[in-house]
């Protein structure tokens, strides 16, 4: 009977539209932590609440903190005036977007319109505070028991007392519901009545209420959760029996989650119960609060800072999973719907979430796959790293061809059945064909290969076989058994060829240079590198998904948009534009932003609209259509703040006008946009209606300054959107009014216009008499007003050729000096040597301090550098982290020796002064001009060294020898 009212009460709670949804597994949702070091004031979490403007509020020990998805604004007794304490309790929204908050003796204040009204304190401690559909305030005390507060007055009056009360609420039908020591109590007309074991609850303090969706009742005691069905209490789940609940929440699915005291977040769905505990994820076991806003992320407080769990775009299987490895270097969307991945430890099918690990060992270890194939029938190819290619056969994997029998390398990196159906295998030594009869062929290097490292296979709908190697690309036509190469333009500086995505106009190719575009009309390649915007320079994959190209790369998945991609390419302005991307990395949800290359397919689109990529902690998924569903959710803009010539102004309620005094000249607005899933990559417009009533593109930038505006009425307005989605109309728009001085008033510009015309006459003689001094005057003016602009045209040119933060030369310095000198060297036959510099993991000293601790990290490499640097030596701030050096009359050799200095004195500098346990290391690439006919030469191989330098470890000085 028991089974029957649960599975009935289930049936109810998960409802239709909420089964329609999709449910993410706990383990797959993407956890993020913030604490005291995040700057919030206390790391037990007591309430959570969201306001109707989309704040997130944070109710603490140590005060109350407001999230707006970037940064923690701290209220306590300080703003919060007549508060007797700066220990929050409880955190209540009110209907009509207001905010009560409760807590430490008895202190309880209202947030409204940007201003707190602190109300007349309880008399002990306030658990939760609650406002009941006729206005009264209801408090729950603790030790005290439970009161009420008739609107409009200030008295408390007693309903239970001698009790601790822990949480009221208010049910459909007008019955208030209190939670106590002594357990559940119902109040009707002001009447108590305790609700005993008779009706099915445990006999044991209850600590929190739910009132779902249904109107059914939640209660969480110290003995587990109950369900009030009918007139009875019935547990939802046996397994939550013996657990003290401290918190509940129902989902926008319909899914129930239980904080717990000591066991971390249990969830109930249709799909069973899922716990999450310290081992897990969670910062602790405690739990003191559950939330969920508005764009559906769940909010956990616990005694350790405050937990959440979003559905991020991102998502990954790994070993916890069930996979082999979590190095996964190929993935396979198969045609009946299951997924095939690879890994240096062996090979797992995956289909309807379960793992199916592919039997099959040499000597005894797993084989470690590189590349996978479909057969048009439906069998699977693997290719290995040193066991050559293998087939599954009865879910094991079978020895088929390898160096014993004929093929030139055990790597193999690249599998292709042709329209003619022989097999194509790409290894590490050329490429093998299998021909239907069952002999080989076998090209190499030596002939018809541009390199024997091969890397990618491809076949177009014209036959011809797409073959990408370590040294550019070769097309082989099934027509003619003829190669052609593709020789990429030396401007690209290209070289290896990771991927392929043919279409009807164009070949792509992902490249060590970027993503390169073949017209096949014409052969004309062009290509999206870092001079158009791309944020690295090597990509592995091409996948194309609707109106996208998703690229992947060591440093993250690249979206960009597919029909922006060929404008930018057409465009004969390409300077004057931007490219638009998404970089995911593991702030989406990946484990690991490196995604793995050299190997296909590594990354694939499957059927059921997502898209996989192998990376070297498991394979990472997203689903497009999830990403787009999150930029619909409603987005909240909000002005943050005021200030008037630096003074912060309090911000007028909405509709009213700010009256500012003359003489104004600088005002500023600090906005943002409400999101918590992805603030830094909102974009912000601007618009001074009065002054410009055109939207102004701020990007990213949170801030709008204006100066010496008029008198006059004006309306600033500010709106956000998410990235590549059009704009909301969600603007905030700020009314206000400069006033006029009295000599700007009409009345008085008249009467001055009187008097300058009786007056002018006069001034006019006066002007005659004066002539010759006013002439002396002027010209003594304009040869000091010459000396200025001189002076001041000095000063810009000084800011032209240097960095503002270090005060090196920058970049066009450097690029002057090497373009003027370079030919005179050379001509001397005089050595000349440069080498770049970049700090070594710079985004995480950006990411793990700030980017104003990265700011004085560069700053003090600058000053090291300068230091060092003596006679005809030169340094330079060549971008971000990198530096530039040029050293006359210098050999590679030489260079070397200075940079090998350079990098021990950077290593053994103690930073500590600029943030405590950070540590700084650089990388050097070094090159001379020997051999080399051009600067730009010599900058690529000075480039090349750093670049070998970073794939040797980092913190170490490289050359490239002549």
């Amino acid at each position: 009977m028991n089974r029957l009212v649960i599975l009935c009460f289930l049936l109810v709670i998960f409802t239709v539209d909420a089964q329609q949804q999709t449910r993410l597994p706990l383990r797959d949702y993407f956890f993020e932590t913030w604490n005291t070091r995040s700057g919030l004031p206390h790391n037990s979490i007591n309430s959570l609440a969201q306001t109707q403007d989309g704040y997130l509020w944070v109710g603490t020990w140590e005060g109350l903190a407001r999230f707006n998805g970037q940064e923690f604004k701290l209220f306590t007794r300080s703003e919060i005036t007549d508060l007797p304490d700066s220990g929050v309790r409880a955190l209540t929204p009110t209907s009509d977007g207001g905010l009560l908050i409760a807590g430490a003796r008895g202190g309880i204040s209202l947030y409204q319109h940007r201003q707190w009204d602190t109300q007349p304190n309880a008399q002990a401690m306030v658990n939760h505070v609650f406002k009941s559909k006729n206005e009264d305030l209801w408090l729950a005390l603790e030790n005290d028991g439970v009161f009420y507060r008739p609107a409009k007055s200030t008295q408390d009056i007693p309903i239970i007392q001698n009790v601790s009360a822990y949480r009221i609420i208010e049910d459909k039908q007008g019955t208030i519901w209190a939670a106590t020591s002594d357990g559940l109590y119902k109040i009707v007309n002001y009447t108590a009545t305790l609700m005993t074991p008779h009706h099915g609850l445990p006999d044991a303090p209850v600590y929190t209420l739910l009132i779902t969706r249904e109107g059914r009742l939640v209660i969480g005691s110290e003995r587990g959760a109950r369900v009030l069905n009918g007139n009875v209490f019935e547990s939802p789940h046996l397994q939550l029996n013996a657990e003290s609940i401290s918190s509940l929440l129902e989902d926008n699915h319909g899914d129930l989650w239980f904080g717990t005291i000591n066991k971390g977040v249990f969830r109930l769905s249709v799909d069973g119960i899922e716990q999450l505990d310290a081992k897990n994820g969670l910062p602790a076991n405690r739990i003191l609060s559950l939330l969920q806003d508005r764009e559906n992320s769940i909010w956990v407080g616990t005694n350790a800072g405050v937990f959440r769990l979003r559905e991020a775009p991102f998502s990954s299987w790994g070993k916890k999973r069930g996979l082999s490895s979590d190095y996964v270097r190929t993935v396979l969307s198969h045609s009946d719907g299951s997924l095939w991945i690879g890994g240096s430890t062996g090979l797992d099918r995956l289909q309807n979430n379960k793992i199916t690990h592919i039997k099959g060992t040499k000597q005894g270890s797993p084989y470690s796959v590189l590349s996978l194939l479909e057969q048009s029938q439906g069998d699977v190819w693997v290719g290995t790293y040193t066991s050559g290619v293998l087939k599954v056969v009865n879910n094991e994997l079978v020895p088929y061809l390898n160096r014993d029998n004929g093929l030139g390398s055990n790597e193999v990196r690249s599998l292709l059945f042709d329209s003619k159906n022989r097999l194509w295998v790409g290894s590490a030594m050329g490429l093998t064909r299998v021909n239907t009869d069952g002999s080989l062929d076998q090209f190499t290097n030596e002939k018809e290969l541009p390199s024997g490292f091969i890397l990618a296979l491809s076949e177009d709908k014209r036959a011809n076989i797409w073959i990408g190697t370590g040294n550019g690309v070769v097309v082989y036509n099934t027509n003619t058994d003829k190669f052609k190469p593709i020789q990429f333009p030396e401007a690209f500086s290209a070289k290896y060829a990771f991927g392929f995505y043919i279409d009807d106009k164009y070949t792509w190719m992902a490249t060590d240079r970027g993503l390169l575009r073949y017209q096949h009309s014409n052969g004309h390649m062009t290509i999206l590198g870092r001079e158009l915007g791309l944020p690295v320079d090597k990509l592995f994959q091409i996948v194309p998904f609707k109106d996208s190209l998703w690229l992947s790369s060591n440093r993250g998945i690249i979206e960009v948009n597919y029909k922006q991609v060929n404008k930018l390419l057409d465009s004969a302005t390409k300077g004057s534009q931007t490219l638009a991307f998404q970089l995911y990395d593991e702030g989406d949800g990946m484990l690991s932003a490196q995604a793995n290359g050299g190997s296909t397919p590594s990354a694939t689109a499957h059927s059921d609209g997502t898209i996989w990529f192998a990376t070297a902690k498991g394979v990472s998924t997203v689903k497009p259509a999830r990403l787009k569903e999150a930029t619909e959710i409603p987005l909240p803009t909000i002005v943050e703040s005021f200030s008037v010539d630096g003074k912060p102004m309090l911000l007028p309620v909405d509709g009213d006008t700010l009256v500012l005094p003359p003489g104004v000249t600088r005002l500023s607005f600090h906005y943002a946009g409400l999101s918590f899933i992805m603030p830094q990559r909102l974009n912000f417009q601007t618009k001074m209606k009065g002054f410009n009533d055109e939207w102004v593109d701020r990007l990213h930038i949170a801030t709008a300054e204006y100066t010496n505006l008029p008198a006059g009425k004006y309306s600033f307005a500010v709106r956000s959107a998410y990235p590549n989605t059009d704009w909301q109309q969600n603007d905030k728009v700020i009314h206000f009014e400069i006033q006029s001085h009295f000599w700007q008033k009409t009345s008085f510009k008249l009467l001055v216009f009187f008097i300058f015309v009786v007056v002018i006459y006069s001034a006019y003689r006066y002007r005659l008499y004066r002539y010759k001094q006013v002439e002396k005057e002027l010209t003594s003016r304009v040869v000091k007003q010459t000396q200025a602009l001189q002076e001041q045209a000095s000063a810009f040119a000084y800011q032209a050729t240097h960095d503002q933060l270090t005060d090196l030369p920058n970049r066009r310095a450097f690029d002057g000096w090497l373009a003027d000198n370079f030919t005179d060297f050379k001509a001397r036959n005089t050595p000349l040597a440069i080498a770049i510099m970049d700090i070594d993991h710079f985004k995480r000293i950006n990411d793990g301090w700030s980017h104003l601790i990265g700011d004085q990290v560069i700053c003090e490499v600058a000053n090291i550098l300068k230091a060092h640097c003596e006679g005809e030596q030169e340094v330079a701030r060549w971008g971000g982290e990198e530096f530039t050096f040029v050293f006359p009359d210098m050999n590679t050799v030489q260079a070397q020796q200075l940079c090998e200095q350079l990098r021990k004195e950077i290593e053994n500098n103690d930073f500590s002064s600029i943030a405590q346990g950070l540590s700084v290391t650089v990388s050097f690439g070094v090159s001379d001009s020997d051999n080399v006919d051009d600067y730009d030469r010599l900058l690529s191989r000075a480039d090349q060294a750093l670049y070998k330098a970073k794939n040797n470890g980092r913190n170490r000085v490289e050359c490239i020898a002549s």
